[in-house]
């Protein structure tokens, strides 16, 4: 809140400052309270009159704020009114001899007294020096902006989420182990509220104990409802945080019962609601939270209306020009972000992902992705076999030169690049430095490559991907964090009408794209002494409907996709410890993953036992018997990222200590699946 209080010292230095309104707005929860109580403490350092007023009981009348200012000065100033002075001009006097702060906090009923405080009260207070700060969800009202007396004194202060940087900051003083911090960062969204009270919960339970964190939604969301005055403005408060902007006829295809034209402009007076060129739109942490809480107090219904809120948003995909389309992709994948990998080693997406529109290449970050680029070099990880190491960077610099369109970026608060992926578009102006770069690339593809590398550049209509890599040295972002934004901003990229055109030896990634909804199109074997085969990978988007990806991805990962054997449950052999092992050896690799017993014995494909595992070890409270610990160590074990002498030091236990842990999660893994089978037959 640094901009909020160096303009309050600015005022307070100034010897000949003017009668001033702060008008400080913002979502429940985000600080407009703490903001007004330092600004308290820094006034009365400054011997300056300071008042505080709370406009629940305060704004009620009149005659209640009048009585609230005579209380203060009574109180805290020592200063009395005679018996037979009228108590607005002593109001008026008193804040008239000295510099003056009032501070209102909960001003969001000023309605009910707006004409009599622009036309009496500040009218006394105009020319005397006094400094009036009022918090409210919402700000001031456009009329006192548009008044011609007092408009140009006002100045706006919206607060704004932290940083992730700021986040980081805060916790540092928790007390809490670093990781733990970087993983309440992530799911705390830069919301100031719940990160104090995920840090409150934590201090006071044990470190695996992070799961009853859950209730922090219910509590903020209870507390956003409350804004909204009746059952309906709630039930439609729900239905809007499962569409991105929603119009009257849009919400009320939601509902039981349709939203009429007063409940829908009530609905867009909440301070948590903006206009929208669709509509009305939730502030993205309130949608997110308001769904969380929906899905835990009524998951079926919220399944039911998730769904239908899918095929409305579908529906206006077709129509929408390009930004829109931008907003719903990046909505969806949101609104099904626990279908997505959570634990893999490229991409993560278990926190929450940010609104952002794809951000677009500028000519400034490529000192930043060459820095990137060199470090994945000495890694050996991230960039294409298509490419040798020795001719990255000039591929890198050949599509900025050529193909800028073909990078896309993931950037800090402050703009600074952190992560980027790069490819060139197809067409004819680009097929030499293909040819001299990826001499393989396009004669893999056959007629169809020659087709491209033949191709007008304003024809373009596939793109492929040949670098990627992400900044590892900043502590803000874990690197399969920034795979995942990445890939949604990719995603949502390809969604405009393109064909993404891959190819990998990376089992890791080849798994990734799978279950991103990439087709496999054939393995290619380049090499005899190779590892492992290439496999090519193709998103069309020219033939695919966006609708037709969502539910090729949503078939790969629900794991209540598939009609099952209708065989008694009780006569289903069931998993052990020993098949959890195998089927976690194979986690990556769909093609090995068919091949084991197990499945045949169950009658279940690769795609179901992955969704199966992938819901339990990404369930915010894990399924009876597994505990939270258990949960944490086979995530991470799966990541792939350290070996187990290093993971037992992570979790600071003896490898002795780690190994039986690891084998009672096996077990505990078993049984909470075998629940799982035994609940889809």
């Amino acid at each position: 809140m640094e901009r909020e209080l160096i303009r309050l010292e600015d005022w307070l230095a100034d010897p000949s400052a003017e009668t001033r309104l702060f008008s400080i707005s913002g979502i429940g929860g985000i600080g407009k309270s703490t903001l007004l109580a330092e600004m308290a403490r820094r006034c009365r350092a400054s011997s300056v009159l300071t008042l505080w007023l709370d406009g629940q009981s305060e704004l009620a009348s009149s005659g209640a704020l009048l009585t609230g200012l005579e209380a203060g000065l009574s109180n805290e100033y020592g200063r009395s009114r005679k018996p037979d002075s009228p108590l607005l001009p002593y109001i008026a006097d008193e804040l008239s001899k000295q510099r003056t702060v009032l501070l209102l906090d909960n001003g969001e009923r000023l309605d009910r007294l707006e004409s009599w405080l622009l036309s009496s009260f500040l009218t006394r207070l105009r020319s005397v020096g006094v400094l009036i700060a009022i918090a409210s969800r919402g700000g001031l009202p456009p009329k006192w902006h548009a008044n011609p007396d007092w408009g140009s004194r006002i100045e706006t202060f919206p607060l704004r989420l932290f940083t992730r940087e700021q986040s980081l900051a805060y916790l540092s003083e928790s007390g809490l182990e670093t990781e733990l911090q970087q993983e309440v960062a992530r799911k705390t969204d830069g919301h100031p509220l719940m990160l104090a009270l995920t840090v409150d919960l934590l201090r006071t339970r044990e470190r695996d104990a992070f799961a009853p964190t859950r209730d922090i939604p219910a509590i903020l969301s209870g507390d956003w409802l409350r804004e909204a005055a009746s059952p309906a403005l709630h039930r439609a408060l729900t239905a809007l945080s499962l569409l991105p902007s929603a119009d009257q006829s849009t919400l009320s295809q939601l509902l039981d019962e349709p939203l009429d034209a007063a409940a829908y402009y009530e609905l867009g007076r909440l301070s948590f609601i903006r206009g929208a060129s669709q509509g009305l739109s939730l502030h993205h942490v309130v949608s997110r939270l308001l769904r969380e809480d929906f899905s835990r107090r009524d998951s079926e219904r919220f399944r039911t209306l998730r769904h239908k809120a899918f095929g409305l948003m579908a529906d206006r995909f077709h129509d929408a020009d390009r930004r829109t389309q931008t907003q719903i992709a990046a909505h969806v994948l949101d609104l099904y972000r626990e279908n997505l990998p959570f634990a893999h080693a490229y991409a993560d997406f278990s926190a929450p992902l940010r609104p952002d529109e794809p951000s677009r290449y500028r000519e400034e970050d490529l000192p930043f992705l060459h820095r990137f680029l060199a470090d994945s070099l000495t890694r050996s990880d991230w960039h294409s076999e298509l490419v040798r190491a020795e001719d990255c960077h000039a591929v890198l610099d050949e599509i900025a030169r050529r193909s800028p369109e073909g990078i896309c970026v993931v950037r800090r608060d402050d703009g600074t690049p952190i992560g980027f992926c790069a490819g060139f578009r197809l067409h004819a102006a680009n097929a030499p430095y293909l040819e001299r770069y990826a001499p393989a690339f396009l004669p893999m593809l056959g007629d169809e490559g020659v087709r491209l590398s033949q191709a007008a550049p304003e024809a373009a209509d596939s793109l492929c991907i040949l670098l990627a890599a992400v900044d590892t040295d900043q502590s803000l972002y874990r690197p399969e964090e920034l795979g995942a934004l990445l890939m949604q901003q990719w995603l949502i990229h390809m969604t405009g009408g393109w064909r993404g055109i891959m190819m990998s030896a990376d089992p890791q990634l080849n798994s990734l794209l799978h279950l991103l909804g990439f087709q496999k199109k054939e393995r290619i074997r380049t090499d005899a002494a190779a590892e492992a085969d290439l496999v090519l990978w193709e998103l069309d988007f020219r033939h695919t409907t966006f609708e037709q990806w969502v539910q090729l991805v949503l078939r790969q990962t629900d794991p209540n996709r598939a009609a099952r054997s209708k065989a008694n449950p009780r006569d289903v052999a069931k998993l052990d410890a020993d098949d959890v092992k195998s089927l976690l050896r194979h986690w990556l690799d769909p093609d090995e993953l068919r091949q084991l017993p197990v499945l045949r014995r169950l009658g279940l494909s690769e795609v179901e036992v992955q969704a199966g595992i992938r819901s339990i070890l990404n369930a915010e409270t894990p399924p009876f018997p597994l505990t939270p610990l258990e949960q944490r160590i086979l995530r991470e074990s799966l990541r792939g990222a350290l070996n187990k002498n290093q993971l037992a030091e992570v979790f600071h236990m003896s490898r002795t200590t780690f190994y039986r842990h690891s084998r009672q999660a096996m077990n505990h893994l078993a049984q909470a699946l075998n629940g799982r089978i035994l609940d889809q037959l």
